[in-house]
This record gives structure tokens, C-alpha cells and sequence, in this order.
């Protein structure tokens, strides 16, 4: 087949006005001018408003999440999101486990952050342009001209050229010549049953097989500004498990300024598309334990938006023939994962191919089809991570072990040495391809982090069932403190209560949680250590009792005594400041030096974070016996023991303190 190159005059026309399409016809206008060749764009979208001749209509079935990798992208090409379209700058992603929950931090100088991609929900606060108009506004500055109207069908034309049978919208149909055809139409505009658009091509390339795509139900509630600030402030939340009622394989809740968008994919889903029955869907989603223990009372927000849509999950076959081919969701997106980094990579490959290697097929094959195995490739290591996440994640066991090698990590190394948790963040965040993050889970310093978790889950639960520790009635939150913020930390606890703590104790641990509760109520839960009435340390062998004084008063003591060894020990209260620290200093007989603090302190979100601080250091004894007694009892009682009860205590605390 004769080569055919894009030259001057030369007219390219783009079926879609999405992501996808937008940055083809950025990339193509871009690269052709540096070349030095005057072509023609004209983009066809049928979801444009009457007015601002950009501006789109309607949902483009997206949760707007905008990842670092995909604004790095768009930086190099000087494009910029206005910080006016975004509506929420994450610090934290979420993922959610069936055992505890893994806080990840963005990196130093990453970015996460939430827009609106389309014109819904309506009659939202400001503009209501979305994400898509935003990349339609950049295409027209780089001479792009828009088409109200929707493509109907595609031929070759008497000079092999291409033929577009466009309606626009309530006018006579009319026909566009274009010497190149991109077609960027996603894959919802025919989820009802192929198009007779799709139906042209395949008849122009019958080898097409189209995306393999997965329902997905996508809704958008109004629970206020004050209320995410309170419940989900700068975070992102990924739910792979914790839901036994419902058949989820992923969940994501993202925060929009007043609104919060929830994505749902999974087994009920699938049923849903079939059912119809997507407002009980919701309504089961919404009442789940575990999004009831992030979201208090969320069923009482509106809801404002609903969707179902298709999610790709492997990329189309045949995407590519003589003067067309495919880019963003119509040929392919990566697996659950930032479907726009996809389009991105796609549109400049194919803008690219046009502008360097040619029209025909055989140079866009050349140029262009790596794309396809890109994405084939991606969404095969996808499945797999993503097979292996839900399989840990859903089982109480495995989901504690990779957590608990997650934590050891956050305690003991500093974040660049994080070989578990920078794999966990790369998924998370997208910060790298499948392929890579698939074979980072093979490396030696993960293995050895998991086996790290394997032996610390074993010693936990066994030291749990020792202490009668049970974890049925209490939730289970990380309360680890990362190595980098311990100095900070220590420093805000001896600036409130005008004391040292650099001395290097022979034990020193610290255990902190964010709590949505008042200070007075945390303090007044803080009140009950040693009473009775106390939810937290009442341990199978060991004594926990209020001996003299009162509540939160200075010089009250609370007394420790073994049930199985002649030893007890006395810690007395002897720094109170109200509704932020208490400072517990134990007895001689116990230890030489210590210190047992709680200190509250507020959070930006207007909540509390309680940090538990205990460092001592453990009698030697005199004489044989008495060295061979503490020898024993610091063994009986290592380090570890204190992880487990406080860790046990603190989740306790604020069951206790968020219960009203």
C-alpha cells in the first residue's frame, strides 16, 4: 500500500470531544506546526452548550481524580489546570482493608486532587465548566474548530479518502470530507448495543473487536463542605474489602469541594446494570459497617447525580485501519486506574504517528501500535495485582500481615525506604506502570518486609489471646507514628508540658489516632483509666485499678498488678492540664526512669489526634536473685507487649470517645 503523510491542507477529523479526543487534536496541531505543515481539526461532539462554544454537557462518567503522572504529562505540554477548577487537593489515599486501614502519604512534591469532569451535578456553586471544556477550550487555541453534532456513519470516499455523515443536532445531516479519521468516542455512547457508527467501521475493518468493558455505577452525593472537612479532609478513600453484604472488587470516594463522588465496580454491579435496581444499590452501599465507621449518617446526603457506565478493562482489537484509528477509551484504558493518563499516552502517540510516520495503515501500525500492547500488557499485570490485593485484603489474616509489614516499615524506616509501602502508593496513586509495580511485589527487600509481617502477626495474635484482648467491639485503626515525625512530635508533647524527653530510654514507644471528638471528650474518656468503668487495658493478667485519687487529678495513682508474679507497679498522675496531656510518672519500684503521657492536640479538620507516649527504663535488681527476677520479668514483658496492648487501648479510646 502506498504511503500516505500529512501535508499541507490536509483535514483530520476527531469523532468525540472527551479527554481523549481534546488531547489528539492538541498533540496533532502542536506537532504539525513544528513541522512546519498547515493542516485543518475539526472536532464533532453532540454534548455542547449553546452558549461558550467549549462548554460540555452532561456527565462523562469519570470520578475526576487527576494523578501526579498525569499532571507531570501536561506540565511538559504547558498545559496547567486552573487552580479555580480544582475542588479538593488530597495528602492522603486511603486503602482499605478487611483488617486495618493503610494510610499512604503523598511523596514530596506529588499532587493529587479532584475536578468536575462534566457539566453535572447541575446548578453547582461557581462555574460549572468541567475538566472536558477545560482540554476543548486548549484544542480550539491550538485552531481546532468544533461541530455540534454526532458522527452516524464512516466510508471511504471515491478518491480513498474518508467520508463522515455527521447529524447536527436538529439540521439537515451533512457530510465531512477528512483525508484522516480519530475516532474518540469512548465506549458509553454504545452501551446499549453497537452504534451505527461502530457499525461502519467494523464493516470498514472487520477485524475490530471492541474494548472488553465492566459495569460500573458511579453517584455523586451533597453531604456539605463541614462535613467532609470533618470526615474525609484532603483524603481519598480505595475500598477494596470490608463488605461481606455486597460484592465489591473496588470502591473509590472521592471528595468535590460540597459534593463526594463514589465509584462502585464489582459482582453487584455487574447484576445492578442487568436489574436496574442501582437506588438499592446505593442505599446498601451507603449502610455498610465500614463506610458507616468513615461516613457517620451519610444516607442523609442527597443525592444529586447517578450514572451507570462501562469501565474498560482490555483494550480494543482492529483499533487501528487505512486513515483512522482509535484513541482514549475507545482502544483502551488501564485497568480502574486513571483512565485519563491512558487517553494522554494514546493522543500523542497517534498525533505523533500522523505527523512523523504516515496515514496508511501500515505506518500507524508501525507507529502506533505499541499503544495496544502497552495497554494489553498493562491490564494483564493489572488483573493480577489487582487479584492478589483482593485476595489479601478480604481475608482478616492476609490483610493483617501486609499491614502489619506496612507499619514496621512507617516505624523503623525512613519513606524512601519503604519498599512495601512506595509499591502501595505507586498502585494507589498511579505512579507507575503495572508491569513495574507487578514486579516490585518480587524483590527481595518486599519479601522480607512480608515475612517481617507474617512473624509480627503471629507474636500479636498470640500475645492478644494471652491478654484476653478481643477486637469484635472495636474498630481497628493504624496508630503508628512514621519514624520522620516522632522529633516533632516529642517536641509539641514537652513544649505543653514544659519537660525534656531526649533522654534515650531503654524503651520508648508512641501510638497516635485521629479522633472526631471534642478535646473534653477524649479527656473525659482519658479519665476512666483504672475505673471499672474503663473500656481500655482490662488485661486477662493484669490488674488495672485507680488506688487513690480522683480522676484526671493530679497525684492520683493507678496501680498494675500481675495476677501470676509477685510484682505490681504503681504510676501517679502528676502533670494535669485540662482537655490537652496528662503526664504519669511510675514508681521506684517498677522502673528507674519513665514516662506515660497522653497528649490531645486538634487537627486541621477541626478533630483531635491523641498520642499515647511510654518510655522507661527497667530495674537491674542487686544480688543474683534479683538481677535473675528483672532479667525475667523483661523478657516476660518485652517491647512488643506494650505495641499490642496500647495499640489495643487506643482503638478503644476512641470507639469510646466517638460514641455519643
Amino acid at each position: 500500500m502506498e504511503k500516505i503523510i500529512l501535508k499541507n491542507n490536509s483535514r483530520v477529523a476527531v469523532l468525540g470531544g472527551g479527554p481523549g479526543g481534546a488531547f489528539f487534536a492538541i498533540h496533532l496541531l502542536r506537532l504539525a506546526k513544528k513541522a512546519g505543515i498547515n493542516i485543518g481539526v475539526t472536532i464533532i461532539e453532540p454534548r455542547l452548550g449553546s452558549g461558550t462554544v467549549a462548554q460540555t454537557l452532561g456527565c462523562n462518567m469519570c470520578d475526576g481524580v487527576i494523578s501526579p503522572r498525569l499532571q507531570t504529562r501536561l506540565a511538559k505540554e504547558g498545559i496547567g489546570i486552573p487552580e479555580a477548577m480544582i475542588c479538593q487537593r488530597f495528602t492522603h489515599i486511603w486503602i482499605h482493608g478487611l483488617w486495618k486501614n493503610f494510610p499512604l502519604k503523598a511523596p514530596e512534591g506529588a499532587s493529587v486532587f479532584s475536578v468536575f469532569s462534566g457539566g453535572m451535578p447541575q446548578k453547582r456553586a461557581g462555574s460549572v465548566k468541567g475538566l472536558d471544556s477545560f482540554f476543548l477550550e486548549k484544542a480550539l487555541e491550538q485552531g481546532a474548530q468544533l461541530l455540534r453534532g454526532t458522527a452516524l456513519n464512516i466510508e471511504y470516499g471515491p478518491s480513498s479518502n474518508l467520508l463522515v455523515w455527521v447529524d447536527p443536532s436538529g439540521k439537515a445531516p451533512i457530510t465531512l470530507e477528512a483525508d484522516f479519521v480519530c475516532i474518540a468516542t469512548g465506549v458509553n455512547s454504545y452501551q446499549g448495543g453497537e452504534d451505527r457508527l461502530l457499525a461502519s467501521y467494523r464493516r470498514i475493518n472487520p477485524l475490530f473487536v471492541p474494548p472488553e468493558t465492566r459495569a460500573a455505577l458511579t453517584f455523586e452525593l451533597k453531604p456539605g463542605h463541614d462535613y467532609l472537612k470533618k470526615f474525609m479532609d484532603r483524603e481519598l478513600y480505595l475500598i477494596v474489602s470490608g463488605a461481606d453484604q455486597m460484592d465489591l472488587d473496588h470502591a473509590a470516594l472521592v471528595p468535590k469541594g460540597q459534593y463526594l463522588t463514589i465509584c462502585l465496580v464489582g459482582g453487584t454491579i455487574d447484576r445492578a446494570a442487568c436489574a436496574g435496581n442501582t437506588t438499592m444499590i446505593i442505599a446498601a452501599f451507603l449502610a455498610l459497617p465500614n463506610i458507616q465507621k468513615i461516613l457517620p449518617g451519610i444516607q442523609e446526603a442527597p443525592i444529586v447525580c447517578t450514572c451507570s457506565s462501562r469501565m474498560v478493562v482490555a483494550p480494543a482489537r482492529g483499533a487501528v485501519a487505512h486513515r483512522m484509528a482509535m484513541v482514549g477509551d475507545a482502544l483502551g484504558a488501564k485497568i480502574y486506574r486513571d483512565g485519563l493518563f491512558s487517553a494522554f499516552v494514546s493522543a500523542r502517540a497517534l498525533a505523533q504517528t500522523l505527523v512523523y510516520q504516515g496515514l496508511d495503515k501500515q505506518s500507524l501500525e508501525k507507529g502506533y501500535d505499541w499503544v495496544y500492547r502497552w495497554l494489553k500488557t498493562e491490564n494483564k499485570y493489572g488483573k493480577r495485582i489487582i487479584t492478589l490485593f483482593q485476595a489479601v485484603l478480604k481475608s482478616p489474616l492476609g490483610s493483617r500481615i501486609l499491614y502489619q509489614a506496612f507499619a514496621t516499615e512507617m516505624k523503623f524506616k525512613d519513606r524512601e525506604n519503604w519498599p512495601l509501602g512506595n509499591l502501595l502508593w505507586k498502585i494507589a496513586g498511579n505512579g507507575s506502570d503495572y508491569r513495574e509495580v507487578y514486579r516490585g511485589f518480587f524483590c527481595l527487600q518486599v519479601f522480607r518486609s512480608v515475612i517481617t509481617g507474617m512473624v509480627k502477626t503471629f507474636r500479636n495474635f498470640v500475645t492478644e489471646g494471652v491478654l484476653g484482648l478481643k477486637w469484635e467491639a472495636h474498630g481497628r485503626y493504624p496508630t503508628v507514628v512514621i519514624r520522620e515525625k516522632r522529633e516533632e512530635i516529642k517536641a509539641s508533647i514537652a513544649g505543653s508540658l514544659g519537660i525534656n524527653l531526649n533522654a534515650a530510654y531503654e524503651m520508648e514507644r508512641m501510638y497516635a489516632v485521629k479522633i472526631r471528638a471534642s478535646a473534653h471528650r477524649i479527656y473525659t474518656e482519658l479519665g476512666k483509666f483504672g475505673d471499672p468503668a474503663g473500656k481500655f487495658l482490662n488485661l486477662r493478667f493484669i490488674d488495672v485499678k485507680r488506688v487513690s485519687g480522683r480522676s484526671n487529678h493530679e497525684g492520683s495513682i493507678i496501680q498494675y498488678r500481675s495476677r501470676l508474679l509477685p510484682v505490681s507497679m504503681d504510676i501517679q498522675l502528676v502533670r494535669a492540664l485540662s482537655e490537652s496531656a496528662l503526664l504519669y510518672k511510675p514508681g521506684a519500684l517498677f522502673a528507674l526512669e519513665g514516662r506515660l503521657i497522653f497528649h490531645i492536640r486538634p487537627t486541621r479538620d477541626k478533630n483531635h489526634r491523641l498520642v499515647v507516649y511510654t518510655a522507661f527504663d527497667f530495674k537491674r535488681g542487686t544480688g543474683f536473685w534479683g538481677r535473675l527476677f528483672w532479667w525475667v520479668f523483661r523478657n516476660f514483658f518485652p517491647d512488643y507487649v506494650h505495641d499490642v496492648i496500647w495499640n489495643h487501648a487506643i482503638c478503644c479510646i476512641k470507639r469510646e470517645a466517638e460514641t455519643i
